[in-house]
């Protein structure tokens, strides 16, 4: 009797360890495809939103880095800020492509025929940042700082064309990202100089990758190509670990 129950006990313990393992994997490759693909319309519609500070709060939110990459259906523009601040109070307002400057008064025009001003309340702008960008993507053709006074920062964000866009707050670090509506058949192939800026420099040409900045405005890491994907690598270690649990299973019930 125990003969024939122990391989049938098996049997049972491996399956119910490969239906684990496959809804796991289900599991997670659509959270991962949610994350991506839930991101809320576009709108053709000023926006506003972020933190006001604590009252007493005296610290400023300091933008560390800015980053722009192409993406199938959006340019991506992220404000990145120190780990310590939140995304603060903003303004995003559509307009042409001629900026006024802070707080001198004088225009400014980038390239495109629309854009939007970017106004960043309590904030300033850490050492290294670059001021003008020109990836010439798709839509996002220049993004340039237009005014840094008295805790106010400006980005005049120079468009192709009048297009609509979304907005989305992330934490760790706090993002400010825009996308901004481009036509669902464009690639970044389209743009053959979207590596390119007036003034190079290394966070001009890290912000051209699209990486994985769709779900978390971080690009990919130095050691890992742009276009990897992320779902076969956990399936792949999933069915490894699957396959390592049904041998320990097997061994146990051995004894």
């Amino acid at each position: 009797m125990f003969s024939i129950a122990r391989p049938q006990r098996r049997l049972k313990l491996a399956t119910f360890a490969a239906l684990a393992a496959t809804a796991g994997a289900l599991a997670i490759s659509g959270a991962i495809q949610a994350s991506a693909d839930d991101l809320g319309p576009f709108t053709c519609t000023d926006r506003s939103g972020g933190t006001a500070p604590a009252p007493g709060d005296i610290r400023a939110s300091e933008l560390t880095a800015i980053r722009v990459a192409h993406h199938n259906g959006y340019d991506r523009l992220v404000f990145e800020f120190a780990p310590s601040s939140a995304v603060p109070q903003y303004q995003l307002t559509r307009q042409g492509s001629t900026f006024i400057r802070d707080a001198s008064g004088q225009p400014v025009t980038l390239e495109g025929s629309a854009g939007i001003r970017a106004v960043l309340h309590n904030s300033e702008i850490a050492s290294g940042v670059p001021s003008d960008l020109k990836p010439r993507l798709p839509e996002i053709r220049e993004v340039a700082n237009i005014g840094n006074f008295e805790r106010v920062v400006s980005y005049g964000i120079g468009l192709k064309t009048a297009a609509c866009f979304r907005v989305l707050e992330l934490s760790g670090p706090a993002r400010l990202v825009i996308d901004v509506q481009t036509p669902p058949d464009v690639t970044a192939s389209a743009a053959p100089a979207a590596t390119t800026s007036a003034a190079p420099s290394t966070a001009a040409t890290a912000s051209a990758v699209p990486s994985d900045l769709a779900a978390t405005g971080h690009p990919a890491s130095a050691g890992q190509p742009a276009g990897m994907p992320i779902a076969p690598i956990l399936l792949g270690l999933l069915a490894v670990t699957a396959g390592l649990t049904i041998a320990g299973l097997r061994r146990f019930a051995r004894k």
